[in-house]
């Protein structure tokens, strides 16, 4: 008997020894996807976290700009958009947005994680670009970079030596979605680093209120004029739904009740069930519902949600994915999760937020991790030049990518599950900055770290940390101001209602055959569920109450094992 115990008490503290590690798995999980963006950063690089990356880009100038004291251009820093090198200012504006949002909402998680400080830096690095973008008033660089030029090159950005032009916006030629979704980065920004750096908070601000002015008085699509994007990231779903979004985040961070009645005056519950670099309706749906308690906008919020549980109208795969398109099936699950997540207003939410993370984390069928780095079986090779290396334009040679690319979200699997982790399936392996966002805001509501939790930076015009989400259980919006809130290469982009366009290319266009080959069939995504998805816990897995509660069974069955 005396040996029988001993043995159960031995199971008993590998089984503890599991629950310490699952609270700090989402930190480490954390970590990681945003160290992704560390491998996608252009110009002069401030460290060397990322060994295998270098200076790149450094000449990228908005025309007429002079050089900073490196001889660098103005537009030399910020993100390559995906495993190709050029800077798309629409899903590079809205990944900063949401990851934004997602401090807002987790900030508390992600301090307790010790990765506030990478966090940040990840958002400056990006906001940064976005107001050396903004040389005036009404001049905004859209884009730096060609996408066909770029993407008929396969080799590492500090070897390119293609031509880089830079499109400009101004008050002749408008953009309206990339100006609108720049102004709202900004605007979060400014809540984000209020407490800790006001200066450049203000500056945030500042620009975001300009940029607003300049998108909402010069209302053109982006793509009218610059044409070159429209093979990449055409804008399906119009400007109606940028400028609500632009609105709701200048009211938030301003509290002016003049951008609350532009939201308003905008709103149109246009459609659109999967959010995303090209149609944030379900997020302004969000945001309308946490400002102003208006069940008009908790009503359509619901419609798209529910659109995604089993049975709403989203196919699953049988292992439990909510496939909605071929085109980064794992990017439009965990970016819906999120925003589940933070509505939080039913278990049904909670579940489906929690059910999609786990997941891409590994918890399906094959045990596949959608997650470079993360998991015993991770995907290696992702279709990105710079971790691939090719040093002859060739994306079969080397056969594997010479370095791992950490924390980068794949594209995630087919309809079937299936998944094959190889670098020329720009469809299931592509990796983008808008990937990564959703995804990123995701992992940080889980997220529960051993520091302690000291962190000022919330959301909205109040300086108390924010808490794990800012909506009750019973969907009331928070009384408190905090805020509640691509494909690239080769991702085809989805039209506003979830359909994905025909073209190969990340919204449209021709994939390049050097970098790509034949593209496959894309799948619709539609249709009734075929399965359940996989059981999990309920809610936050990690919350503290879980873990008090399994800790304080665990005591209570030792004891009972001790004096047997």
């Amino acid at each position: 008997m005396y040996f029988k115990n001993i043995f159960i008490l031995l199971l008993v503290l590998t089984t503890l020894c599991g629950l310490v590690r699952s609270a700090d798995d989402y930190c480490d999980v954390l970590q990681k996807s945003l160290m992704f963006y560390k491998a996608n950063r252009a110009g002069r690089l401030p460290d060397q976290d990322v060994p295998w990356r270098g200076n790149s880009a450094l000449n990228d100038a908005s025309p007429g700009s002079s050089k900073d004291s490196n001889g660098d251009g103005n537009l030399s820093k910020g993100y390559y958009d995906a495993g190709d090198h050029v800077k798309f200012g629409l899903p590079g504006a809205y990944s900063m947005a949401m990851l934004g949002w997602g401090y807002l909402e987790f900030s508390n998680n992600i301090v307790s994680c010790g990765l506030s400080s990478l966090y940040l830096d990840t958002i400056k690095w990006g906001t940064d670009f976005i107001i050396a973008a903004h040389v005036s008033d009404n001049q905004y660089a859209a884009q730096v970079g060609d996408g066909n030029a770029d993407h008929a090159w396969w080799g590492p950005p500090e070897l390119m030596t293609m031509s880089r032009p830079t499109y400009m916006l101004d008050s002749t030629k408008g953009g309206t979605e990339v100006v609108m979704e720049a102004a709202a980065a900004l605007a979060i920004a400014s809540m984000i680093f209020k407490p800790s750096n006001p200066t450049y908070a203000a500056t945030c601000l500042d620009h975001a209120k300009k940029l607003y002015t300049f998108g909402d008085t010069v209302k053109t699509s982006y793509v009218n004029s610059v044409p070159n994007v429209a093979s990449f990231y055409n804008s399906w779903s119009g400007y109606q739904d940028e400028l609500v979004w632009g609105s709701i985040w200048l009211y938030d961070a301003t509290k002016d009740t003049t951008y609350l009645n532009k939201a308003k005056q905008y709103f149109t519950n246009t459609g659109g069930n999967q959010h995303s670099w090209d149609n944030v309706t379900p997020g302004c749906n969000l945001k309308m519902w946490k400002l102003t308690g208006d069940a008009t906008y908790k009503n359509a919020l619901e419609t798209g949600l529910n659109y995604w549980l089993k049975g709403g109208g989203v196919q699953y795969t049988p292992g439990g994915l909510a496939f909605i398109d071929g085109w980064g099936s794992a990017r439009y699950a965990t970016t819906t999760a999120f925003l589940a997540q933070v509505y939080a207003a039913d278990k049904k939410y909670t579940d489906f937020a929690i059910s999609q993370l786990s997941y891409v984390l590994g918890n399906n069928p094959k045990k596949q991790s959608f997650v470079v780095g993360y998991g015993p079986n991770h995907p290696k090779n992702p279709h990105h030049r710079a971790a691939h290396h090719s040093l002859t334009n060739n994306i079969n040679s080397p056969v594997n990518n010479t370095y791992l690319l950490v924390g980068a979200l794949v594209g995630g699997p087919g309809n079937d599950d299936s998944y094959v982790d190889l670098v020329t399936d720009y469809q299931k392996n592509e990796v983008a900055l808008d990937y990564n966002a959703g995804f990123v805001g995701l992992v940080a509501g889980y997220a529960q770290g051993s520091n302690p939790s000291t962190s000022t930076s919330s959301g909205g015009s109040s300086s108390q940390p924010s808490t794990s989400t800012s909506s009750t259980s019973s969907g009331t919006p928070s009384t408190a101001s905090s805020s509640t809130g691509t494909p690239s290469t080769s991702t085809s982009a989805s039209s506003s209602t979830g359909t994905p366009s025909t073209s190969a290319s990340s919204s449209g266009g021709t994939p390049s055959t050097a970098s790509s080959g034949t593209p496959s069939s894309t799948s619709s995504g539609t249709g009734s569920s075929t399965s359940n998805p996989p059981s999990t816990t309920d809610g936050d897995i990690n919350s503290a109450t879980t873990k008090s509660v399994s800790y304080s069974m665990m005591i209570v069955l030792l004891f009972t094992i001790l004096f047997y």
